[in-house]
């Protein structure tokens, strides 16, 4: 079988991927990339080296797996590229061509997502080193460490693509569309369902440490853990949205003008409201919800002083 220009772009574009994944565990143990983290978890280093190190080495485990994982889904991926499915080689082809890089990212985030679930099954080294000393209890649910927005935002999403779904089982048209909006939903309910029982599963296993300082590096890991996991429903989700939309709104624009007006209106109005709603996650630091929810403490220590704050301002500098 001879391939065209767009099987032979999504290959090389995988076979990037794959580089990017293999050398993504080289850069973990770097004081600039453990530092980024650091700031993005809301964690302190205060210039400790044996937290640093023992923060490095959980990074470059976390990313070994993360990239295990990110290579089977690029083994997955590749057949299905070479098969054709995600091009205009048929008439199943030109209805799944559209979304075709949706398909290729959530196999992908899916594999990532297992992957890095598995980095954070074992007890971190340095309790199977020095054993563990604390614990908590109660112990934390999901709802702890996945913000609201991620988490109700991956149910919704799939319940819009079901409710769409359904709406094109009304419609008027052939069933190749229909099976194939039917097939995305059904994937995405049950993507949402697994990663919802994976997720409770990983936060209901224990959690030993070996200091309170190492307990809350443990909960930043296991949140960008779970937000990994939740992308995957969210992609999954995505697909079956615009599976639908795609297949309703088309239907709506061979019945005319008044047809294409409301095809422009309705997806100009998608895309503004995928960007809304992604401009307003990245707002509230999603990475640092868990600090909130456990370490409320600590979560204040990282905010910015309101305005009209009274706290007082250092004291000036002798001679100043």
């Amino acid at each position: 079988m001879s391939l065209e220009w767009p099987e032979w772009f999504m290959l090389g574009w995988l076979a990037l991927v794959a580089v990017i994944a293999v050398l993504t565990p080289t850069w973990m143990p770097r004081p600039r990339t453990i530092g980024r983290f650091a700031r993005t978890v809301g964690l302190p280093l205060d210039g400790d080296e044996e937290l640093e190190r023992a923060v490095g080495e959980r990074l470059r485990l976390r990313a070994g797996w993360g990239t295990l994982g990110t290579l089977v889904g690029i083994a997955a991926c590749v057949p299905i590229v070479l098969s054709g499915a995600l091009t205009t080689h048929s008439e199943w082809g030109v209805s799944i061509a559209p979304f075709a890089w949706i398909v290729l990212l959530g196999v992908l985030f899916a594999g990532r997502g297992i992957g890095v679930a598995i980095s954070i099954l074992p007890a971190p080294p340095e309790v199977r080193r020095h054993g563990p000393r604390i614990a908590r209890l109660p112990r934390p649910t999901v709802a702890d460490y996945v913000a609201p927005i991620e988490r109700a935002g991956a149910r919704v999403l799939v319940a819009i693509g079901a409710l769409l779904a359904v709406g094109v089982g009304f419609m008027p048209i052939e069933i190749g569309p229909k099976l194939l909006v039917g097939a995305a939903t059904l994937g995405a309910i049950a993507v949402l369902v697994a990663v919802e029982l994976v997720s409770a599963a990983l936060v209901a296993r224990p959690q030993p440490a070996v200091s309170e300082q190492l307990l809350r590096w443990d909960d930043a890991l296991r949140a960008q853990t779970l937000r990994d996991l939740v992308s995957v429903p969210l992609m999954f989700g995505t697909l079956a949205v615009f599976a639908a939309a795609v297949t309703g709104l088309t239907w709506a624009g061979s019945l005319g003008d008044a047809g294409l007006v409301t095809v422009n209106v309705v997806g100009n109005l998608l895309i503004a409201a995928s960007l809304v709603v992604l401009a307003f996650s990245i707002a509230l630091k999603p990475a640092r919800y868990y600090l909130k929810r456990l370490w409320p403490a600590q979560y204040a220590d990282t905010q910015p002083p309101a305005y009209g704050s009274t706290t007082p301002a250092p004291p000036a500098p002798e001679g100043a």
